[in-house]
């Protein structure tokens, strides 16, 4: 009988990683991935008596969550200052990525506007620097930093939400 417990255990262990990776991944279709995962720790922690994930390593996972959004608002909009894009090409490309992002879900739920918002957030800050500097090659060079600023700062979420992976993963290890 210890032995159907143990193999029940791995399952639901496999189970969960599996929940938690998918969590994960849809931070790159634009949907709160890592929040996802702190709702899925939450409840795990309720249905367990908050053994073995604490109220302790819930705020650390809401940390992490919120950093993550800290982290993509300032590379997806301040990266491209950095790289010498002026304030309208800033707030251009912070504008036409919420316009993109909105449109892109009109054509194509979800999927749509993940890929709206980096061509908007392209569009408005090269139409942010065209109108500020009335030269295409230069507008068109931050409008490539607005883009790439974009992508890192989906790609560094990500690696947020992996770090919380494996914070639950330790916490839930069905070892005794």
């Amino acid at each position: 009988m210890e032995i159907l417990q143990g193999i029940g255990d791995w399952a639901w262990y496999i189970l969960w990683t599996l929940l938690l990776v998918v969590s994960s991944l849809l931070v790159y279709v634009g949907l709160p991935g890592n929040f996802i995962m702190v709702g899925l720790a939450l409840i795990h922690a309720l249905v367990t008596g908050l053994d073995p994930i604490g109220w302790p390593l819930l705020a650390i996972l809401l940390g992490l969550a919120l950093l993550g959004e800290l982290v993509e608002f300032v590379l997806g909009n301040f990266y491209v200052l950095r790289k010498g894009a002026s304030g309208r090409g800033a707030i251009g490309g912070f504008v036409g990525g919420l316009a993109g992002a909105v449109l892109g879900n009109g054509v194509v739920p979800v999927v749509g506007a993940v890929l709206g918002s980096f061509v908007g957030a392209f569009l408005g800050c090269v139409g942010g620097e065209f109108w500020q500097q009335r030269q295409l090659e230069p507008s068109l060079r931050v409008g490539g930093h607005a883009f790439v600023g974009r992508i890192l700062s989906i790609v560094v979420k990500h690696a947020l939400g992996m770090v919380m992976i494996v914070l639950l993963l330790r916490a839930t290890l069905p070892i005794d």
